[in-house]
């Protein structure tokens, strides 16, 4: 008797002892792909004379024809108890029936065993049909049991009801899925909005635009969030910042960031701080910012900028030269914090650097490769030349992909849970997150912040057990960041950091980047006039340098001097702003443009140096009481007030530079001391006008 059959593309068949799949039908040939990729043409009628050929086989990777492709193994483990004891005990009778023996193995038989209906003896058809008496099966079933339990092992004698696999898009249009998730890629950066009205509002045009309008209805709005719950690990309607953050992910694996020995790579980022500072001055607080240089062998914080919001270039570039000078010890610090107890080679060390004499416990590296981000102060040609000086390389990450450094993004929010939290000020990392009250509370300076975090780096960072860091054959014991360099220094040495009396000159950035020429009057740098005595035998020179104009440097943190490099005596000399007032402040580059804006609103010019000078007396609110300052007065002064003094300690790191001499002091006469110079003394104080005095309490004007 002949045996008919019905082949689809699609369907399994078994062919020359290998699953094939029809992948299509052309007349009389047969189009077949293999399990392991291999193609093949035949024609149907060979294919079916073939003693190899059976129709309709189940593929190996799929509990069930036509569903989706699970691991079955898998899927066994994670049947409910009840339906997986169900087959192994449909298993255990099989087996019985083919060797007489429940465990199939006649050489750990149990009790009772063999039973006499199924001793080995007995012929196998006799087997089965005794135990298909027992089962009250069909003896063709306890066959067609045992032929599935031959091609699919445990998985044919399961319940394909219990195991019946989860598809809750089984009945949607993948047109409506792949236009769920389009729209969600177009406002991962968009404001939060409702799912059952905007989003849903929004996806349904989408659909009318790429379909035709109403070609794709959309199903019923609960039916609809239920599929943007299954599809969108945001909702659309989760908080801005969170699905901001989840589309910054990579889709896949970039790389692991590895370094073996300190200073190999050394990240660095700008965060904001999640304290608010309070400035005295103004009884105001404000946002401040925190730059890290991490070391990524060690995990040691190398060095710290906390800085008022819009870090600068020039605070990049000085914490490089922090990362190789070490952190002062602090008077009230204990001894336990010094850098002698770091147990490495101390004495051995001080004879190379004697500043670690002083120093207090946290690394000292000369760093190999700079990882940063796309920040525009890191691009400065501040921090490039500063690379190019002490031959560090640069390596920029992708933008906007804070992934690419994780170790550093990781660190900002242990900072958060260990320090940030804790001082009186904290307002959260989110607007959700921020308390009431967070600006009441903030009580402590930038300055005294700063105090507060290198202490917390010293004492608390650089002293606890990190989860990355372990010890070298012992992978479960963890270590320091400490411990960690303590025994980096063992094995890949220690290298001595540059010590330059001049590295803070250097780092400044040169007037409009060639130089500038020296006048009679002096040098004008960002429409400003400088000038001091030495510049008086260079002015109308021509400069040595290839440019032809002579180098001026600025730190852009205070502009009331400038900086000159005198090439005949190597020295560095001070130049002092020819209009500044005698008392006036020190004022940043963006305050001078507040300045100047303000004389053009006026109507003034800008040029007119005595006018900038007044500007800036105003802007510094000399005239005016500070309960009048507003918002942006009050945070002005701060700013400049903290960079005029971090200006000032980063200069006193460098070699002192050469100031103008001070005016000539003039004699005073001696008060007279003889008898004939008695009449002079002689005052008449009735002759004498009483000053006037101011009673606020009394609001009037009364005189003493």
């Amino acid at each position: 008797m002949s045996t008919r059959y019905r082949i689809a593309a699609e369907d399994w068949i078994e062919f020359e002892e290998e699953r094939h799949q029809v992948t299509g039908t052309d007349g009389s040939l047969v189009r077949l792909r293999s399990e392991s990729g291999h193609r093949q043409t035949i024609m149907l009628s060979e294919l079916l004379s073939d003693p190899s050929f059976r129709a309709h086989t189940t593929p190996p990777d799929r509990p069930e024809a036509g569903g989706p492709a699970l691991d079955p193994g898998g899927v066994l483990a994670t049947l409910p108890d009840k339906a997986r004891q169900a087959a192994l005990e449909l298993e255990a009778h099989l087996l019985e029936a083919s060797t007489g023996f429940r465990s199939g193995d006649p050489l750990a038989p149990a009790t009772g065993e063999p039973r006499p209906e199924y001793h080995p003896d007995l012929l196998h058809t006799q087997r089965v049909q005794n135990k298909a008496a027992e089962l009250d099966y069909t003896e063709r079933r306890i066959w067609q049991l045992l032929e599935d339990y031959q091609q699919q092992g445990l998985w044919a004698l399961v319940d394909k009801r219990k195991a019946r696999i989860r598809n809750p898009l089984k009945n949607i249009d993948p047109r409506i899925v792949q236009a769920i998730r389009e729209q969600a890629t177009a406002e991962k950066m968009d404001s939060s909005s409702t799912v059952g009205l905007r989003f849903l509002r929004r996806t349904q045009n989408r659909l009318d635009a790429d379909y035709g309008p109403g070609e794709v209805p959309l199903p019923q709005r609960d039916v609809f969030r239920r599929l943007v719950k299954l599809l969108l690990t945001r909702s659309p309607s989760d908080p801005a910042y969170q699905r901001a953050s989840d589309a910054n992910q990579p889709d896949r694996h970039f790389g692991n960031v590895i370094a073996h020995r300190p200073g190999q790579l050394v990240m660095l980022d700008t965060t904001p701080l999640d304290v608010l500072a309070f400035d005295p001055g103004t009884s105001t607080t404000h946002r401040i910012e925190l730059t890290i240089a991490l070391d990524v062998a060690t995990r040691s914080i190398l060095a710290w900028r906390l800085t008022p919001e819009g870090t600068k270039a020039i605070d990049i570039g000085l914490l490089l030269a922090d990362v190789m000078t070490p952190e002062p010890m602090r008077p009230a610090w204990a001894d336990a914090l010094r850098y002698s107890m770091l147990r490495v080679p101390y004495e051995r060390l001080l004879t190379v650097d004697e500043r670690l004499a002083e120093a207090a416990a946290r690394p000292v590296i000369y760093p190999d490769t700079l990882l940063y981000d796309h920040g525009k102060p890191y691009k400065s040609e501040v921090v490039r030349r500063a690379c190019l000086k002490w031959k560090i390389d640069l390596q920029d990450a992708r933008k906007l992909k804070p992934t690419d450094k994780p170790h550093v993004e990781r660190l900002f929010r242990r900072i958060r849970e260990q320090f940030s939290e804790h001082v009186a000020g904290y307002k959260g990392f989110n607007v959700a997150h921020r308390g009431r009250t967070a600006e009441q509370q903030a009580r402590w300076t930038l300055d005294e912040i700063t105090e507060f975090f290198a202490e917390y780096v010293v004492a608390v960072y650089q002293r606890r057990h990190h989860q990355g860091l372990t010890l070298h054959g012992f992978p479960d014991l963890h270590v320091s960041p400490n411990e960690t360099y303590s025994m980096a220094i063992g094995a890949a040495g220690y290298i001595d950091c540059p010590r330059d009396p001049d590295m803070y000159y250097e780092l400044l950035p040169v007037a409009s980047n060639n130089g500038r020429t020296i006048q009679p009057y002096g040098v004008e740098l960002n429409g400003l006039t400088y000038n001091a005595p030495v510049l008086y035998e260079f002015r109308n020179a021509t400069s040595p340098y290839p440019s032809g104009l002579w180098p001026i440097r600025y730190d852009p943190r205070n502009l009331l001097h400038a900086y000159f490099y005198n090439p005949r005596d190597t020295t560095w000399y001070v130049l002092e702003w020819t209009h500044a007032l005698s008392d006036i402040q020190p004022f940043t580059d963006i305050t001078l443009h507040e300045a100047k804006r303000l004389l053009t609103t006026r109507g003034l010019s800008p040029a007119d140096q005595d006018e900038v000078a007044q500007a800036l007396w105003d802007l510094q609110n000399r005239t005016d009481a500070p309960e009048t300052w507003t918002k942006t007065d009050r945070k002005r002064a701060a700013r400049d007030t903290h960079r005029g003094q971090a200006q000032a300690r980063d200069q006193q790191r460098s070699a002192p530079a050469v100031t103008a001499e001070p005016p000539p002091l003039k004699s005073v006469p001696s008060p007279p001391t003889g008898p004939e110079d008695e009449d002079d003394l002689d005052i008449d104080l009735s002759t004498l006008t009483a000053a006037p005095v101011w009673r606020p309490y009394t609001r009037q004007q009364e005189t003493d």
